[in-house]
């Protein structure tokens, strides 16, 4: 049997009503969602009732994509599933690494709210933006953002598959670069943030994270994580390095498909996606046509992948 691995969503992927099918059949993400509003009250009403744009600001999306992963997590690991490795998308990389108890719960959404905080006044401090360029490798995509760079801010931050690379930076030049793009008949949309995640623009943030845990106590992880960083797994025995590397994915692109392809090198077969949407088991589907993918991100996927994973 192949390897199982599990994926954390990141932001982009909220939506009006997450988590609340489990919240009402799943007793393992009732209680994550009791925990999260003892630290964060409000916080499963704005999940389950939030209005759209309410969901959208930063401030508010990363607890509630965060709770919303963990919850669909708790799910899957008390039906006695457990994955021989992880990763998540940006924000999903907090719920990845409490999932693997480096964190506990409580402490990772603390981390999350302050970062939201940190992104959301680093966001407003610089006017940035964010596009993705479709059907471009991400050598094209770099090229791209070197033509029109000049003295500020423009590079890729999200490798994601092949064809799907997201560019930050400076929104003057976002805003020619998607212009040359139409021009040249280049898909390319602008993505619904508020500022250059991933980029320099997030520099403030990520010296902020890492003032923050750099005392914190990390604990060995449970199974093996891959960093959006380096798009290579967490070294357990080097936690400093842990703490340098998780901070500064804030301000540095995400390699998500490196990491998709260094999972699938040492075994892994097998796919869950958990939080909401289906965005990464996708891009797993454009790295590799044999892996098999599925996700839980209500009651009804949550019941089709515990059969399906256990009769794997």
């Amino acid at each position: 049997m192949g390897r199982l691995a599990v994926l954390f969503a990141g932001q982009g992927a909220q939506k009006t009503g997450m988590g609340k099918s489990l919240y009402d059949n799943v007793e393992a993400a009732r209680d994550i969602f009791d925990r999260a509003e003892a630290v964060c009250p409000g916080l499963a009403e704005l999940c389950f009732f939030g209005e759209q744009a309410e969901l959208n600001q930063t401030i508010n999306t990363q607890p509630a994509v965060f709770t919303v992963d963990f919850a669909a997590w708790a799910a899957l690991s008390a039906a006695g599933l457990e994955p021989d490795m992880g990763a998540g998308f940006s924000l999903g990389e907090y719920a990845a690494l409490a999932a693997a108890g480096v964190l506990s719960f409580e402490d990772a959404l603390r981390l999350v709210l302050l970062r939201a905080e940190w992104m959301q006044e680093a966001a407003e401090e610089h006017s940035g933006a964010m596009a993705a360029v479709l059907g471009k490798t991400a050598e094209e995509v770099e090229a791209l953002t070197e033509q029109f760079r000049e003295d500020g801010i423009l590079l890729p931050v999200n490798y994601n598959c092949p064809g799907q690379t997201v560019v930050a930076g400076d929104l003057s030049l976002i805003e020619v670069m998607m212009a040359y793009c139409k021009e040249n008949k280049i898909k390319c949309m602008k993505l619904p943030v508020n500022g250059a995640f991933h980029s320099p623009h997030m520099e403030w943030a990520a010296q902020n994270i890492y003032e923050e845990i750099k005392t914190a106590e990390f604990g060995m992880p449970q199974f093996t994580l891959y960093a959006n960083r380096t798009g290579m797994p967490y070294d357990p025995a080097d936690m400093e390095n842990m703490k340098t590397v998780m901070a500064e994915q804030t301000a540095n692109p995400v390699l998500f498909e490196q990491s998709i392809r260094a999972m699938l090198a040492t075994g892994a077969d097998t796919f869950v996606e958990v939080g909401p949407g289906k965005t990464l088991a996708g891009f797993v589907s454009r790295v590799s046509k044999e892996a098999k993918t599925c996700n839980i991100n209500d009651f009804e996927s949550y019941e089709k992948t515990v059969e399906a994973l256990k009769t794997r």
